[in-house]
């Protein structure tokens, strides 16, 4: 993924947390959404659409928010 080829920058909204996503296109005219945890922390998602990284971006921090919560023994409804 280059900068170059940047086409959106959105913000995903997930239980408390705020997530910067960059979306990139790649060569086969795919996408790449790009999660912005931090300086070392940034996974990528290819996917055919924006639409469907940031869907598969949500999906996946949902599930990694539901799981802090229940191993700390915290309410699992937010």
């Amino acid at each position: 993924m280059k900068p170059t080829n940047l086409i959106a920058v959105r913000e995903l909204r997930v239980g408390d947390a705020t997530v910067t996503v960059e979306i990139s296109r790649n060569a086969g005219n795919s996408v790449a959404a790009r999660c912005m945890f931090g300086a070392r922390d940034t996974p990528i998602i290819d996917a055919p659409s924006a639409d469907e990284a940031l869907a598969t971006v949500a999906d996946a921090l949902e599930g990694l928010l539901f799981a802090r919560r229940s191993a700390l023994g915290q309410p699992l409804a937010a």
